[in-house]
C-alpha cells in the first residue's frame, strides 16, 4: 500500500512540475514587439507596433498597426507621388518555441490622390519570437495583393523583412 501511495505522490508532483513549466513559458513570453519593416506591406519601410495573443503553446495570434511610406515609382520622373501608409495585419503563428509559420491576411491604407486607397493581400512568412523581454525578434514574409492594387505606380515588393524588439 505504501508503495502505491509513493507512486501516487511522485506522479501527482511529476505532472504538477510538468504543468508549471508549461504555464511558465506561456507567461513569459513577451506579447507586445515594436518592428521596422522593410518592403512589404504596400510600404517601402514602416515602423510598426504588434500585440500577439498565445492561445496556447504551438498557436499565437498577432496583431499588427504601424505608419509607413511608399512612393511613385516613375522612371523620367525627378519628383514622384509620396505617401504615407496604415499598413496593418491579423496572423496566426503556428510553431514552437521560437520559431513559427505565419499566415494570415493584411491590409494597407494608402491616403491621398490614388485610385484605390486601400491594398488587401494573405500573409505567408516565417518568424522567430524571443521567450524574453528586451530581445531581437525576426521575421521575413511573403504577400501578393488580391484587390485593390490597380496603382500601377505604387512600389509594390511581394516580400519583407522585418526586425524588432519584443517589450
Amino acid at each position: 500500500m505504501k508503495k502505491i501511495l509513493f507512486l501516487i505522490l511522485l506522479a501527482t508532483i511529476w505532472n504538477v512540475t510538468l504543468a508549471q513549466d508549461s504555464n511558465n513559458h506561456k507567461d513569459t513570453r513577451p506579447l507586445v514587439n515594436l518592428n521596422l519593416n522593410v518592403f512589404g506591406d504596400a510600404s517601402v519601410f514602416s515602423i510598426n507596433f504588434e500585440r500577439q495573443i498565445v492561445l496556447n503553446h504551438t498557436l499565437i495570434l498577432s496583431t499588427k498597426l504601424g505608419l509607413g511610406y511608399n512612393q511613385e515609382f516613375l522612371i523620367f520622373d525627378d519628383d514622384p507621388e509620396q505617401y504615407f501608409t496604415l499598413p496593418h495585419h491579423l496572423t496566426l503563428n503556428i510553431g514552437k518555441t521560437r520559431h513559427f509559420f505565419e499566415v494570415g491576411i493584411g491590409g494597407t491604407l494608402m491616403p491621398g490622390n490614388i485610385f484605390h486607397p486601400y491594398v488587401l493581400y494573405p500573409i505567408v512568412g516565417y518568424r522567430i519570437l524571443p521567450l524574453r523581454t528586451k530581445k531581437i525578434n525576426f521575421r521575413v514574409f511573403g504577400e501578393v495583393p488580391v484587390s485593390g492594387y490597380d496603382n500601377v505606380n505604387v512600389i509594390f515588393v511581394p516580400f519583407g523583412l522585418s526586425i524588432g524588439i519584443s517589450l
